[in-house]
């Protein structure tokens, strides 16, 4: 059986200060702008904005979802998460810690607080090592070695296996013996092997088949129940979000336009940008919700208005295109405990309801 979690001074004496209220991990007004290149000589420097004065926590055995279409800042704020991305401005701590100030033995003990489970188990593995290897490749390079007493990597390998439903005989198979759905349980098993505080799950059951994908949130939200573990899970499957996250945050062109508790905010959405996401959702009774008329997108370049959602609001066109939505930038405000919106005429988004109704499909 898998030995209860340590507590994180056990595991590493340098991040005993950080217990309590500290979240795990923290983004303070982060933004980040990326280089492109020039399209003609006598261009000047171009930039794309990919993130803009984001802030958000996890705290311990928390779910954090965040949404959003293809371009909103998603995977960005992953790579802030984990290390791979440093923010242009704005700070990323963990546990407490701003990444930007450390290095050396404490950086290390960082890295092993956080892990990622990626979209594509087919991909994710090294199809040259053998699963016992993979699992345990984070131990062999010191990542989770802090907790002192643990049993060898053999050993914590074979637990790992049993702890998200595959036999320990597995270790010396490699990753094409096994289903997607196996992998992607691998996967997992590699995560927790550095006992980590916190797992950024990218898009975890996007290349599963339905059943599959039931089998693996339901082992995801069992390891989070018995290990308390905190996740950030990023998708388009509002579904899979619903399920398994606690809280959620909704990224339109790299900025947070609504945020709060999943039930709040799937129930009530009061931001017009959330609806539609919802809207295109398809039912449990095998309907779609309708989408309202609205202006064409303006594509994948940043309109010129103060809220970068008004060229496509089908609140916006209702209300007579009010020339405040264009010149003044709406900023988070509360519309009700823990839920936040950013939107002037928050307050008009259940008005849309009536335009929303079930049609049944063909």
């Amino acid at each position: 059986m898998i030995s209860p979690r340590p507590s994180t001074s056990e595991r590493d004496p340098h991040l005993s200060e950080h217990q309590g209220e500290v979240p795990v991990v923290e983004l303070v007004e982060v933004s980040v702008r990326y280089s492109l290149p020039r399209r003609h000589p006598w261009q000047g420097p171009q930039s794309l904005l990919a993130v803009d004065r984001v802030s958000l926590r996890v705290d311990r055995g928390e779910t954090l979802g965040i949404v959003g279409a293809t371009g909103s800042g998603k995977s960005t704020i992953a790579k802030l998460v984990m290390g791979m991305q440093r923010p242009t401005t704005g700070s990323v701590l963990v546990a407490g810690r701003d990444l930007a100030g450390v290095s050396g033995r404490e950086r290390l003990a960082l890295q092993r607080l956080r892990q990622v489970v990626l979209q594509d188990p087919y991909s994710s593995l090294d199809p040259r090592m053998k699963v016992g290897g993979i699992i345990a490749e984070p131990l062999r390079h010191g990542v989770g070695r802090g907790r002192s007493g643990w049993r060898s990597n053999q050993s914590r390998v074979a637990e790992l296996l049993q702890l998200v439903g595959l036999s320990p005989d597995s270790v010396g198979l490699y990753p094409h013996q096994f289903s997607g759905g196996q992998r992607q349980r691998i996967s997992i098993a590699r995560a927790l092997a550095p006992d980590p505080e916190l797992i950024v799950l990218d898009e975890p059951t996007s290349a599963l088949d339905v059943s599959v994908r039931a089998q693996i949130l339901t082992l995801l939200k069992s390891l989070q129940d018995r290990l308390g573990v905190s996740y950030i899970i990023i998708s388009h499957d509002l579904v899979t979000v619903a399920y398994l996250a606690s809280s959620v945050v909704v990224m339109h062109r790299g900025r947070i336009v609504e945020r709060g508790p999943t039930t709040a905010v799937y129930r009530q959405p009061r931001h017009p940008y959330t609806r539609e996401l919802l809207a295109s959702t398809p039912g449990v009774s095998g309907t779609f919700l309708a989408l309202p008329d609205r202006p064409a997108s303006v594509g994948s370049e940043r309109p010129d208005t103060a809220c970068l959602y008004a060229p496509d609001c089908a609140l916006r066109q209702r209300l007579g295109s009010p020339e405040r939505c264009v010149v003044e930038e709406p900023e988070l405000t509360t519309v009700s405990p823990g839920h936040e919106a950013a939107c002037h005429f928050h307050a008009h988004v259940p008005e849309l309801a009536e335009q929303l109704e079930p049609e049944a499909c063909g």
